[in-house]
């Protein structure tokens, strides 16, 4: 591992995570964390993501100039997923927002946080509000699949019961992100000690375990690869309640609403799965020698090959896929947008 060593991630390393860049590959068992993933509750270290935090007397009304949800529905009980956009209506981020006392938290990935707070700087202009990279103030936990439930239940005395709700104990908060999926954001202080004791419940499991389960819950996430490609239907966020339709401008608002109105969306998201290898974000998928979509997110997947959600032309989902590049060819296991 390369790179300063956060406390946390030093006590990773003491309980065998071997790390590639900032994401834990494995714990010492890749095989038997992958077939863990559809059996048994699985831990894992979510440092392939960072935060933003947002703070100051005028936090909430700028993001929410800038952001696609209602910042004004969160709540010390309600987190809630966003997006940022460009002028056009082109996403730049995805993220998971929720706010504490000191003000707002974004999640996003690592690789986007440092790129994302200079943009967002831009537009602060005389609004009393402060960007700030926090990556290091929490970390943050994923329990998912058979049994994350009562692994949750067992360590906090309460567990979120719908989608977006957070439950605060001791510092720690706890959000349901879907059924089955549960992010813990703890004091990076506390992590070691919640690590171990969540670890008695659930195994150990690498970084890309969690993003495999993402992608069957069908929860995409924009990557430096593919920012400034899609819009928010295109991905499915309206869907997922990532998008109001009630709030005030935001920056790609108008083609946003107009793409939601008009019926104009003729990219939707989909799981897909190959049997040849791995895949990669923005990788170009084929049609009789044409691109017809891309990837936006991938893992490998229990049973062999790669699973990944990929943008595709919904009108290309029946024919013969392959991967750009290599050729390989590519099947489409889900419509995302008709679960």
């Amino acid at each position: 591992m390369s790179g300063i060593q956060t406390p946390f991630q030093l006590h990773l390393q003491s309980r065998n995570a071997r790390f590639a860049g900032a994401c834990v590959e494995h714990f010492g068992d890749p095989h038997g964390e992958l077939a863990a993933l559809r059996a048994s509750p699985t831990l894992h270290p979510l440092t392939q993501d960072g935060l933003l935090h947002i703070s100051g007397p005028d936090a909430q009304s700028f993001l929410q100039s800038q952001l696609s949800n209602d910042v004004g529905e969160l709540g010390p009980a309600r987190a809630q997923l966003t997006t940022w956009c460009t002028s056009q209506g082109r996403m730049l981020a995805t993220c998971i927002a929720w706010c504490e006392a000191d003000g707002y938290f974004l999640q996003l990935p690592l690789e986007l946080v440092s790129k994302v707070r200079t943009r967002l700087q831009r537009y602060v202009l005389r609004a009393r509000a402060t960007l700030a990279d926090a990556s290091a103030s929490r970390a943050l936990l994923g329990l998912a699949g058979k049994g994350a439930l009562e692994a949750v239940a067992a360590v906090f005395d309460a567990v979120p019961a719908s989608p977006m709700q957070v439950v605060e104990r001791a510092g720690a908060r706890v959000i349901l992100l879907h059924p089955g999926l549960y992010e813990v954001a703890v004091p990076a202080a506390q992590a070691p000690d919640l690590w171990d004791h969540l670890a008695q419940r659930a195994r150990p499991a690498g970084s890309r375990g969690w993003d495999w389960h993402r992608i069957h819950a069908c929860l995409p996430s924009i990557t430096a690869a593919t920012q400034d490609r899609f819009t928010p239907q295109m991905a499915d966020q309206e869907r997922l309640g990532a998008v109001s339709f009630g709030k005030g401008c935001y920056p790609g608002q108008e083609i946003v609403a107009r793409s939601q109105y008009l019926g104009q969306v003729k990219r939707r998201l989909f799981r897909v799965h190959t049997e040849a290898g791995a895949m990669t974000a923005g990788q170009d998928i084929l049609a009789e020698g044409s691109a017809v979509g891309t990837i936006l997110n991938t893992a490998p997947a229990p049973g062999g090959g790669s699973d990944a959600l990929a943008v595709l032309q919904s009108e290309a989902a029946a024919r013969a896929l392959v991967l750009g590049e290599t050729l390989a060819p590519l099947t489409v296991a889900a419509a995302c947008h008709a679960t």
